[in-house]
C-alpha cells in the first residue's frame, strides 16, 4: 500500500522548517511527502525548495493557488497514494507516521483519527492552549471529529465524499469528516499519533481564527452534533440579554444574571484554574470573551451566506476551539 503525508501551507516561514525536521524525524518514512503552497510571498517557498534540494525523503511540493481546501485536495492528488496522512504545519511527534497508518494498512479502518497537543511553555502560551484546544478526556473517541492536523484516511474514503469542500476556507476537515461518517465509514481513535500544533499567539489571533472557523461552519450549516457549540452560545447570551432586560421591572434578574455569568466565566476557564494557572485567569477570561464573540458573530455571517446548493443537515463546530 503506497503510503503519503501530505500539508498545504500559506506564509509559515517562523514555523516551517520545523515542521520539514518533523517529518523527516519520523520513525517510518512514507513513499511519498507532498506540500501545496497557497502563494506564500514570506519566504515559505524558499524554504521549500531549500528542504527539497537537501532532504533524502521522497518530497515533491507545487504551488496551488486558493484556500486551503484546494491545497489538500490538490496535495492528495498529487501523492497518489492508498493511505493518506494529513498534517499542517505542526511538530510531528517521531512515531507519528508509524501510528497513524497502521489501522490503514492491516485493513482494520478507513479513517484513523489522531491526537493533538498545544505547544507552549510559558503561563501565557499554556493558557491559550487550555482555551483553545480540546483535551483529551473532554472528547468521546467514537464520536470525536478530528481536525485535519492529525488524521489518516484512504484514497477511497476521500474519493467517496468528493474530498475536501473547496468552497469553504474553514472548517473544511470537519465538514469532510462528517461526510466520511454519514457514508459509514469505519473510524478508528489513535490517541498515540500526536502532533504538537501552535496556538494563537494573542486575543486578537484567537479572535480571527475562531471567527474564520465560525463563519466557514455557518455557511455549511454545521449544527448540532458531536463537539458542537454554537446552540450554547446563542443560547447562554440569549439568556443574558433577557435577564438583563427583565431586570429593568425585576431587578432580582439582574442578581440571577450576575450569578449565572460568574458561574459561567469560571465554567470557561476551568481548565486554566485546573492548571494551577491562577496568575492567567484575568487573560483567560479576555480570550474566552472574545473567541464567544467571534464565534457568534461568524456563525451568524456565515448563516446568512450558506454555500449554495447546500443541503447537510448534520454538523459539527470546529473541534478544535471553545473546549
Amino acid at each position: 500500500m503506497r503510503s503519503a503525508i501530505v500539508a498545504t501551507v500559506l506564509n509559515e516561514s517562523l514555523h516551517v522548517r520545523e515542521f520539514l525536521a518533523s517529518v523527516e524525524a519520523q520513525s517510518r518514512h512514507p513513499d511519498v511527502v507532498v506540500i501545496t503552497d497557497g502563494g506564500s510571498t514570506d519566504g515559505t517557498q524558499e524554504m521549500l525548495q531549500d528542504f527539497a534540494s537537501a532532504t533524502q525523503l521522497p518530497f515533491r511540493w507545487e504551488v496551488v493557488p486558493g484556500n486551503r481546501s484546494r491545497g489538500r485536495n490538490a496535495a492528495i492528488r498529487l501523492a497518489d497514494a492508498d493511505a493518506i496522512a494529513v498534517t499542517d504545519v505542526n511538530v510531528l511527534e517521531p512515531q507519528w507516521f508509524e501510528r497513524i497508518v497502521a489501522p490503514l494498512e492491516r485493513g482494520d479502518v478507513d479513517v484513523v483519527a489522531g491526537w493533538y497537543e498545544p505547544i507552549g511553555d510559558t503561563p501565557r502560551e499554556l493558557a491559550m492552549g487550555h482555551m483553545t484546544l480540546y483535551s483529551i478526556e473532554q472528547i468521546e473517541p467514537d464520536s470525536f471529529v478530528p481536525a485535519s492536523r492529525s488524521i489518516a484516511f484512504t484514497r477511497a474514503a476521500w474519493e467517496r465524499v468528493g474530498g475536501y469542500e473547496e468552497r469553504l476556507d474553514a472548517a473544511e476537515d470537519t465538514y469532510l469528516v462528517l461526510a466520511m461518517r454519514r457514508a459509514g465509514l469505519r473510524f478508528v481513535f489513535e490517541p498515540r499519533a500526536v502532533v504538537r500544533c501552535w496556538t494563537p499567539a494573542n486575543v486578537r489571533e484567537a479572535f480571527r481564527t475562531s471567527r474564520q472557523y465560525a463563519t466557514s461552519d455557518g455557511r455549511a450549516r454545521l449544527l448540532g452534533t458531536p463537539q458542537t457549540h454554537y446552540g450554547r452560545l446563542f443560547g447562554t447570551y440569549g439568556a443574558g440579554v433577557v435577564l438583563l432586560i427583565l431586570g429593568i421591572w425585576w431587578p432580582i434578574s439582574w442578581i440571577v444574571l450576575l450569578a449565572g455569568a460568574l458561574a459561567y466565566v469560571v465554567y470557561r476557564v476551568r481548565k486554566v484554574l485546573e492548571a494551577r494557572l491562577l496568575a492567567m485567569v484575568p487573560y483567560s477570561v479576555v480570550v474566552a470573551l472574545a473567541v464567544d464573540l467571534a464565534q457568534i458573530l461568524g456563525y451568524a455571517e456565515g448563516r446568512a451566506h450558506p454555500i449554495e446548493g447546500d443541503s447537510s443537515a448534520a454538523a459539527a463546530g470546529d473541534p478544535s476551539n471553545d473546549p
